[in-house]
């Protein structure tokens, strides 16, 4: 698909993760959905901590309760298991945002509905910016708990002030995209043309 639909990678943010998988605390990511004590957490940040001396060190996961929105931490080794959140994902696409929240459609049964814009995380900030944007959504227990928007995406340049040559010979400044995020880009990028960005980062990957 293009760069507005899912994701290009193989896998689905969940790693195409099976129900009931546990995975090692090392090979856990941000963005990844665990569960705790039968409830799901979203891991917001993860931590490398490298042992002392022999110590083979150890992961610190910063965990968001998708049920509240509490935070907490938790330290772990390495070797420790963790049980992957049983989640259902659904393909999605976007139709519109208004003060109702996200509107969506089921790519595969047509089915609209709403989602809060706190489940897309930091990438709540391009729901708005490409046409038709295609999500996944993760549901638990019948409830959407968390939704992400592809890695790379596809935006408009609103505004791409004139670049001016800095000291060291770089000449790239900030433009605005669709959706009003701030994108470092080269400085033969001007307003009107389409560029290709990493959503996780708002960094300019190519000029579409």
């Amino acid at each position: 698909m293009g760069t507005s639909g899912v994701p290009s990678t193989s896998t689905s943010w969940l790693g195409a993760l099976c129900r009931g998988l546990k995975k090692s605390a090392q090979q856990i990511r941000a963005g990844e959905l665990v569960q705790r004590d039968g409830r799901p957490f979203r891991v917001a940040k993860f931590h490398w901590m490298h042992g002392q001396a022999r110590a083979a060190g150890f992961v610190l996961l910063d965990l968001v309760d998708l049920a509240n929105g509490a935070r907490t931490s938790e330290k772990l080794r390495l070797d420790d298991q963790v049980e992957v959140a049983d989640v259902e994902e659904k393909g999605m696409q976007v139709l519109y945002q208004d003060e109702a929240g996200v509107h969506v459609m089921d790519s595969s049964t047509y089915e609209q509905s709403v989602l809060s814009p706190d489940l897309f995380g930091e990438g709540r900030r391009w729901v708005a910016s490409s046409p038709e944007l295609e999500v996944e959504v993760a549901y638990f227990q019948g409830e959407p708990v968390a939704a992400r928007v592809p890695f790379k995406i596809s935006v408009k340049v609103l505004d791409a002030p004139p670049a001016v040559v800095k000291a060291d010979g770089s000449s790239t400044r900030h433009v605005v995209v669709a959706g009003g995020v701030s994108v470092m880009a080269p400085a033969h990028i001007k307003t009107g043309d389409t560029i290709v960005v990493r959503t996780e980062d708002a960094s300019y990957m190519a000029k579409a």
